[in-house]
């Protein structure tokens, strides 16, 4: 295009030529960065075909003696034997209707190369339509990034990184912002640590509520052997078969469970008919530690307060946060509440046309593990949460349930979501592990980009964009996590005042 920069030429030192993957040979004293977009001219019709740079290294003639002057601590600056090589692989080019078309026509040898200017990077990044929300800049151009939300929902996002790199920090600038949209979307966060809680102050009590997880637990709408992952008990032994029968009694007759009509049931079991056969003081000993277990319930109602409707809430407000911080409960009753929040919300959406929402799972691992990986809770429970994770994930987008996984590590998230949400991805900094895993799944251009991203910088790719390419962002905060506003230096700090204060 007219007015660009030539920043080199196409070179090889075979003499052979290729398309999808060229070698530029940099004109002096001019750079080019890892992730930096250059384009060369179309063979046939002279549209711009973009490439990516994803290797930058200098390159010098070898010559014998030279190792020798090294070693004697002799160097040899001759500018002018030296050059600076790039390596770019192919994104292609734009026809008329705008879609993204692959080169297939022969390069000539020493074709120029030139730097990807704004008009040209927002032809290929700039997604369609207006029901978008911004990410943040490209830093080759200071152009925006923006995200198509119809995409982020249908294919779901996968947010990931390591500790401190930025990651949640992204999610919550993203729900804020998809929040606000027009029109907006509905959002139900499952939030581990209280990290969500900033959006309160944000987006108001109008748009947002924050509800601790053992509000949605349905007493009634469970199969009776789940009620024995709260207390660690397994099915044989003779608690659980007197807790089972009793909720049997209730079921049958159609009665609200709560603790007091539970304990009641629990007088009403024989041991006959459980094929108990020791003393009955030994069965009436049973019977006691059952109530006693039903009584200290963290989930079984008490009948002071009805469970609530997860599809009513998000009816009412664009983001309802699911607290899984408050209390130091079991990690088995927690999967078992986030399990019947997501199957009621998935249900209601393959029942109702005119109702959807994003499920946002923040460190993804707690609830959908990789096994043999990450495993935790118990196993009956973790194995029934992660099945409706991931029907959610590969059928949800279609209903209008999209699922956003936030991790901090990549490779102890179940696999099979992975790669659902692998369509979507913002990627931040990752150990070399996880590193390795983003490289079987989107491939080893992506991988390689990612390298040492600095914090609040990543690397984003999907349908959510326009081209189907990596482009690398420095993200624009909206909002922060909660954990932000209190950093470890202040927790010391504070403490040291208090105890002046007690001298």
């Amino acid at each position: 295009m007219d007015g660009s920069l030539r920043v080199g030429h196409t070179y090889s030192s075979t003499g052979e030529y290729g398309i999808n993957e060229i070698t530029i040979l940099m004109l002096r004293d001019l750079e080019l960065a890892k992730g930096n977009l250059v384009y060369i001219d179309h063979p046939k019709n002279g549209r711009p075909v973009v490439y990516q740079v994803t290797k930058v290294f200098p390159h010098k003639r070898v010559r014998e003696y030279e190792e020798v002057m090294l070693r004697e601590g002799r160097v040899i600056m001759d500018v002018e034997d030296s050059t600076l090589h790039a390596v770019a692989y192919q994104w292609g080019w734009l026809d008329n209707g705008g879609s993204l078309r692959p080169l297939r026509y022969p390069l000539s040898p020493n074709t120029p190369v030139f730097i990807a200017e704004r008009d040209v990077i927002k032809q290929f990044t700039k997604p369609n339509g207006e029901w978008k929300i911004l990410l943040g800049n490209d830093p080759s151009t200071d152009l925006d990034v923006e995200l198509g939300l119809y995409s982020l929902i249908r294919q779901s996002c996968l947010i990931c990184g390591a500790v401190g790199t930025g990651k949640t920090t992204t999610a919550i600038s993203m729900i804020s912002r998809a929040a606000n949209a027009s029109p907006p979307v509905r959002f139900l966060i499952v939030d581990k640590d209280g990290e969500y809680n900033s959006l309160r102050e944000h987006l108001g009590p109008e748009k947002t509520l924050k509800v601790p997880w053992s509000r949605f637990f349905q007493p009634g709408a469970i199969p009776w052997e789940d009620y024995l992952g709260e207390f660690g008990w397994q099915k044989t032994w003779w608690n659980a078969k007197i807790l089972i029968h009793a909720l049997k009694i209730l079921y049958a007759q159609a009665v609200p469970v709560t603790k007091h009509k539970l304990q009641s049931a629990v007088t009403w079991v024989k041991p006959e008919k459980l094929g108990f056969n020791k003393k009955e003081d030994e069965f009436e000993s049973y019977r006691q530690q059952v109530i006693n277990s039903v009584g200290n319930s963290k989930l079984i109602s008490d009948g002071n307060s009805e469970p609530l409707d997860p599809v009513e809430l998000l009816k009412d407000k664009h983001v309802v946060i699911m607290d899984l911080s408050v209390g130091k409960d079991t990690w088995t009753q927690k999967q078992l509440v986030v399990s019947q929040v997501l199957k009621k919300i998935f249900n209601e959406a393959l029942e109702n046309r005119k109702f959807g929402c994003i499920i946002v799972l923040e460190e993804a691992m707690y609830y959908a593990p990789q096994r043999g990986v990450f495993e935790i809770g118990d196993k009956d429970t973790r194995g029934k949460l992660l099945n409706v994770i991931k029907e959610i994930a590969t059928n949800g987008g279609r209903n209008g349930v999209g699922l956003w996984a936030v991790t901090q590590r990549l490779s102890t998230v179940e696999k099979t979501v992975i790669t659902q949400c692998a369509n979507n991805i913002v990627c931040h900094g990752l150990e070399d592990v996880d590193k390795n895993r983003v490289a079987e799944i989107m491939g080893n251009e992506f991988a390689e980009l990612i390298g040492n991203l600095p914090p609040g910088e990543a690397i984003v790719k999907g349908t959510s964009l326009k081209c189907r390419f990596p482009i690398w962002v420095k993200i624009l905060p909206e909002l922060y996590p909660a954990s932000s506003s209190s950093t470890a230096m202040s927790r010391f700090v504070h403490m040291e005042l208090a105890s002046r204060e007690m001298d």
